[in-house]
């Protein structure tokens, strides 16, 4: 079974604070985003790779990888659920992978573990990280409680479901105006129970600019 997998470029990036959208910044001789899908390039039932951009990126088609056959590009909408959809309404095969463009860590394994799900017929799910950081509850930067971080996970990416049963909750929640934070939330909007497929801590996403230090740390170590 071969998989899509969209990838989501066409924020800017603003906690960050770049002058260029944070998916351009580079690391080592590679932007993130270079980084990203060389990253998911390594799934075995990998397919295309469904870029979208937006419409007034400059930046990728200065790319070495701008004409790399594999890559289809798609174009962002106002929000990150309708650049999804827009990139899912180009996905040609029955299950679909959706990753942020600025996670540049998944790994090979993880990804591999998660297309299981569609080579089991499932529903679909996420890779997430168990949370090992005592939570608190805050109001006004004041603690209002710890939270038990039992059964609490992190929600990573890619995110893995039936084609046609995200494109469906997505517009579904589009139309009812549900705001929408991951896939697999627009997938519980339905009533559909996610899967979790535990993956490595390591595939955060760089979004502030101690992560963007973090990750170069981490590509300088490796």
């Amino acid at each position: 079974m071969l998989i899509d997998v969209v990838i989501v470029a066409a924020g800017v990036g603003k906690r960050l604070g770049a002058n260029i959208p944070k998916q351009y910044l580079k690391i080592n001789d590679k932007t993130i985003l270079e980084h990203s899908i060389n990253a998911i390039s390594q799934c075995s039932y990998l397919n295309k790779i469904i870029l979208v951009l937006s419409k007034e990126d400059q930046y990728f088609q200065t790319l070495s990888i701008a004409n790399d056959p594999k890559i289809i590009l798609a174009y962002g909408g106002k929000e990150r659920q309708d650049s999804v959809l827009n990139g899912l309404l180009q996905v040609k095969t029955e299950y679909a992978m959706v990753h942020d463009a600025a996670r540049p860590f998944v790994t090979k394994t993880d990804l591999d573990n998660l297309c299981t799900l569609a080579l089991k017929g499932s529903i679909g799910g996420i890779l997430a990280a168990a949370v090992s950081d005592t939570l608190k509850l805050a109001e006004n930067m004041q603690i209002k409680q710890t939270v038990s971080r039992t059964n609490m996970y992190r929600a990573l990416t890619p995110q893995l479901f039936r084609t046609k049963d995200l494109i469906e909750a997505l517009t579904q929640a589009s139309c009812n105006k549900v705001a929408i934070t991951d896939e697999a939330s627009a997938m519980e909007y339905l009533g559909y129970k996610v899967q979790i497929v535990e993956g490595s801590s390591s595939n955060f996403k760089i979004t502030t600019i101690d992560d963007y230090k973090m990750a170069q740390a981490m590509f300088l170590r490796s």
